[in-house]
């Protein structure tokens, strides 16, 4: 029987906190998700070590290793679904609480790894932060190892040692062969699902079936656990959400993980009497609550601040809240559990209320669901008020990512030839309405084309896009600049994009948005955000002279107002919950820093003969950026305008600046 180990609990609290402190924005943990990479290891050492010692000693069962997955993780996963779903119901909107209740079944059928790969758009996009479940994807990822690993298991025992190693290694090598190739072109599969995370899972196994040396100098140890401590801590501070990860970039915490683990399990070391210190251990002892807690209770508290970003006072007081939650889990409900108390239950009715937990759960879970999020919660007036919010009169989005196609946008005859393109991101999308309002006035046909985060710079790409990403934004940039080049009858070309974002290499905070940069396509790693402006002027400028040169004039519409929190999350909350709108809306003083240097980009490149500039914000604050007119929200989040705040809003200032500008754009369009 496996000998307790007091460091290993320790190296779980090493793993947590980590992830505790990232999780509630704590300066310093910029790297913390690794914690659970660290967590990957030590579930696999564990789980081999045990299954494998049982089966040489010839006592190994597979329903006494479920039953032992169901006490150790079951009945504290329950407690913590259940409060989420009693949370959901108090929080958070139909939408999200049906969204919540979906992500809550998949947890129950341990494939919420899954679902958040399929529904989040990435771990590391900000509006993941909002999601109470996300963090059930590394339970899932562990389930699915535990249900196929010990079957194969028990056909390579059978086999002998050397066909175990074997297979096993191999498998390590192929899972991180795989990881170290999809990571860069498929992030979010690569991040979420097991096949590419096997490998974590599989050094721990290596180690417990002592691929490693069995026998070293205490120099030699104190070395290893040393440089594991080391490598941990340098990913923890150093790592980001923009670190291509997991592939190499998961080798030094995976590693660092296994170099505990192996050292301490020869001798003593100083990092193991660092691991196996009483407060350490306790913490350690706490983790697999404190790892269920924290996150449901950080995300219900961004829910309710409408900010990725908590203030230094609610980052304290979750932690301490998650801290309390997790101990009173493992008091009440883990320890009784696994040991002591319920002993007298045995395999089978362990089963019968493991399923009969997931049964009643599921039950709620699919009700929230097919009720639309329980609207029955809200007043008919309630739901009337969030849903004029929004009305459904957004723009037709066929186009959106199609170039050299004609949109039906504009007041021009059916077959009239497009005069105008619009061109750009997400933010272009936003903009369509007003554009197209002006172009209906005057009689115009829109060629439009665009895509969320491509910036409309061909040849340039984004630092922290997977390759696949940038291919598929480089297609459509050059295919949109050649349909626009090869067609004389368009005369102007308006570029929309979110400029303070490719400009400043960031978000706004309160977006959780990690750093990235634009960077020339023939060195697409030596990104630095400090150069951002500089590429931007120089794309910008060489795209103003390829269309001038071919008779083109060119529009840039300047970036919209970005609010600091969510506006219209906030102004559902108003809605709904009665919750009052922030004292201070953002006024024209509180954006300037953040669009001067875009601004004086964009203003540069409107020298040259045939580019116009229209800044928006001036316009829009004054001194008070708008947010919505009475009912109505002009925005869809915290930066793109919804479309009748682009009609309303928008729409009258490009009408102005484009009045007379130039004399050419004011000719008829010529029909094809």
């Amino acid at each position: 029987m496996m000998k307790y180990r007091p460091d290993i609990d320790g190296l779980r609290a090493i793993a947590v906190l980590p992830v505790v402190f990232y999780h509630a924005g704590l300066p310093g943990f910029s790297g913390g998700f690794v914690g659970v990479d660290v967590f990957f290891v030590i579930s696999g050492y564990l789980i081999t070590r045990i299954i494998h010692d049982e089966m040489l000693e010839g006592r190994f069962s597979i329903l006494s290793f479920y039953e032992r997955r169901a006490r150790r993780i079951l009945p504290a996963l329950f407690v913590v679904l259940a409060a989420s779903l009693a949370a959901g119901w108090l929080w958070l909107a139909p939408d999200e609480y049906g969204g919540m209740a979906r992500s809550a079944g998949a947890t129950l059928l341990f494939v919420s790894n899954m679902w958040f790969w399929q529904n989040s758009g990435g771990y590391f996009e900000g509006g993941t932060d909002y999601f109470p479940l996300l963090h059930t994807w590394s339970l899932a990822v562990e389930e699915q190892f535990y249900i196929g690993f010990p079957l194969l298991l028990i056909v390579l025992v059978r086999l002998g040692r050397r066909a175990t190693l074997g297979v096993t290694l191999a498998l390590v090598v192929v899972s991180l062969a795989l990881a170290i190739w999809a990571t860069p072109r498929m992030p979010s599969a690569s991040f979420y699902l097991l096949p590419t995370r096997i490998w974590e899972l599989g050094i721990g196994s290596l180690l417990a079936l002592e691929l490693a040396p069995g026998h070293a100098p205490r120099w030699a140890r104190e070395a290893v656990a040393a440089l594991g401590l080391a490598a941990i801590g340098l990913a923890v501070t150093l790592y980001d959400g923009a670190t291509s990860f997991p592939g190499l970039a998961a080798l030094p915490p995976v590693l660092g993980a296994a170099a505990l683990i192996w050292a301490g399990g020869h001798g003593q070391t100083l990092a193991g009497r660092l691991l196996s210190w009483r407060p350490v251990v306790f913490i350690g002892l706490l983790s697999y609550s404190l790892y269920l807690w924290h996150w449901p209770i950080m995300a219900f508290a961004r829910n309710r601040l409408f900010s990725v970003e908590l203030p230094a006072a609610w980052q304290a007081g979750t932690i301490l809240l998650a801290f309390a939650a997790a101990w009173a889990s493992w008091r009440f409900v883990e320890r009784p559990f696994r040991a002591g108390q319920t002993r007298s239950l045995g395999r089978g009715p362990i089963f019968a209320l493991s399923g009969l937990g997931m049964g009643a759960l599921g039950a709620a879970a699919a009700l929230v669901f097919v009720t639309g999020g329980v609207e029955s919660r809200f007043s008919t007036g309630q739901l009337a008020r969030e849903a004029a919010l929004i009305p459904p009169n957004e723009p037709d989005w066929r186009c959106n990512g199609i170039a050299q196609q004609v949109c039906d946008f504009g007041g021009a005859a059916p077959g009239t030839a497009p005069s105008w393109a619009v061109w750009g991101d997400s933010h272009a999308d936003s903009l369509l309405p007003a554009i197209g309002s002006v172009a209906a006035g005057q009689g115009r046909t829109v060629l439009f084309s665009s895509k969320g985060n491509c910036p409309p710079f061909p040849g340039l790409q984004r630092s922290d896009m997977p390759p696949s990403e940038n291919a598929t934004c480089s297609k459509l940039n050059q295919a949109m600049l050649k349909a626009i080049l090869d067609d004389p009858q368009i005369e102007t070309v308006f570029l929309g994009a979110r400029w303070g974002i490719y400009v400043e290499g960031t978000g706004l905070p309160a977006e959780g948005m990690p750093l990235f940069a634009i960077v020339a396509e023939a060195n697409p790693t030596a990104a630095d955000p400090e150069l951002n402006g500089k590429v931007v002027l120089a794309a910008l400028e060489e795209l103003a002279t390829k269309l001038q040169g071919a008779g083109k004039n060119l529009v840039l519409v300047g970036p919209v107002p970005e609010m600091s929190w969510h506006a219209y999350n906030q102004q559902r909350a108003a809605a709904l919950f009665g919750v009052p709108m922030p004292g201070r809306l953002p006024e024209l003083s509180d954006i300037a820093n953040r669009q001067a240097r875009t601004n004086a980009i964009l203003m540069a490149v409107a020298r040259q003969e045939g580019v116009l500039f229209i800044p928006l914000s001036p316009s829009l604050c004054r001194p008070v950026c708008p947010i919505q007119g009475g009912q109505l929200a002009w925005y869809r989040d915290n930066n793109h305008l919804t479309a009748e705040g682009a009609l309303r809003l928008v729409a009258p200032i490009l009408a102005k600046f484009l009045a007379n500008w130039p004399a050419t754009a004011a000719k008829a369009p010529e029909t094809r």
